[in-house]
């Protein structure tokens, strides 16, 4: 289930994601906010543990590993997307800053700005199509690749017991 072809379409998946956020933004002209900045780093975190799960993916430990880190990156979005859904239909109640406030060893948005710095603040999120927003969108994608990394864990998990 963890080969090459599978590490690989990850990779490309969350740098298509990346894209999709991009092009709102620059050619669409639909400004981040905080939420879509920090979703946009678990992307990033995505594409790394992926990248990593493509060097380790004939190590057993190693594929544990980076299934752990991708299951705790998709709760980390569907946490992420809650709080954006819940804010965009008004469920969620909270403050949604200008800046990210990141410590200055990993300032990433001072780093990158046009690609991590917050432009506005939370609330809305453009139409994707058939009317479902990005902030719905998300919330379903994150949902399902959290059920995906919990399967490659449990299926880590058994063929670990397995082999024994």
């Amino acid at each position: 289930m963890q080969g090459k072809l599978f590490w690989i379409s990850l990779i490309l998946l969350g740098l298509a994601l990346e894209g999709v956020a991009v092009y709102y933004q620059y050619v669409l002209n639909e400004p981040p906010c905080i939420l879509c900045i920090h979703f946009r780093l678990l992307l990033v975190l995505l594409i790394l543990f992926s990248l990593f799960g493509l060097f380790f993916r004939k190590n057993r430990a190693g594929r544990l590993i980076v299934s752990g880190a991708l299951f705790l990156t998709f709760a980390g979005m569907c946490e992420r997307a809650y709080q954006l859904l819940g804010t965009e239909k008004g469920f969620v109640k909270g403050e949604c800053a200008a800046t990210l406030n990141f410590p200055e060893w990993i300032a990433v948005d001072k780093w990158m700005p046009s690609f991590f710095e917050p432009w506005t603040s939370c609330g809305y999120t453009p139409k994707l199509f058939f009317n479902i927003t990005m902030a719905e969108a998300l919330s379903v994608f994150s949902f399902v690749m959290l059920l995906l990394a919990i399967m490659m864990l449990i299926a880590g998990l058994r063929r670990s017991e397995q082999e024994y």
